[in-house]
């Protein structure tokens, strides 16, 4: 609801709100050690490609985009302009591309080849000149917004896990589940020992 009223007051999406709300954090975190870049960091955003007619569908339908994280803007309203701006701008791009064409390319990679490739790119990805071109991951994944149970059991949160991989220290997930919202969130530990703080 809170998240919701934000959106609303300022005419922004939810996501722009929690992508806004996790540069806070990381801003609050890097001016503990004081490591606060005097420029954005670079987010990797994971954006839906699902089209309307694949609504309810199942399988990921994502791009991944870089989109900037301005943990160098104090004025959480400021930060949240910036941050639409920068996601609107992501979005158009994004819109210019036929909805289609990455799925459509999938179809064509034959599976030994894209087994190479991914441990290719891993493995470029260690290097330093492979070292990939964003900071940290931010994902928003719209969950259930009625109760899930198991066994008569209720879920009463649900904090995602996701992945780091080589080169990137943080990754933060945020899932809705009956009106709120639940932070999941991966680091590595030699680049955050205390994620605990964040």
């Amino acid at each position: 609801a809170d998240i919701k009223r934000v959106k609303q007051l300022h005419g922004v999406t939810v996501n722009d709100v929690v992508v806004s709300v996790c540069a806070g954090a990381v801003r609050r975190w890097l001016i503990e050690y004081d490591a606060l870049p005097d420029g954005p960091l670079v987010a990797q955003i994971p954006i839906s490609v699902r089209t309307p007619e694949q609504t309810g569908t199942y399988g990921n339908r994502i791009m991944l985009q870089a989109a900037p994280l301005y943990t160098q803007i104090a004025d959480p309203v400021e930060r949240l302009r910036a941050t639409h701006d920068a996601l609107g701008d992501m979005k158009q791009r994004h819109s210019a591309l036929p909805a289609e064409l990455l799925q459509d390319a999938n179809h064509f990679i034959p599976p030994a080849v894209f087994a190479l490739a991914a441990r290719s790119t891993f493995a470029l990805a260690t290097s330093a000149a492979g070292r990939p071109p964003w900071n940290l991951v931010i994902s928003n994944v719209p969950g259930p917004q009625l109760p899930l149970y198991l066994a008569g059991a209720r879920l009463v949160a649900n904090y995602p896990i996701s992945v780091i991989t080589d080169g990137m220290g943080l990754n933060i997930t945020v899932m809705s589940y009956c009106g709120h919202l639940d932070f999941g969130l991966i680091a590595d530990r030699d680049q955050m020992p205390d994620l605990h703080l964040l």
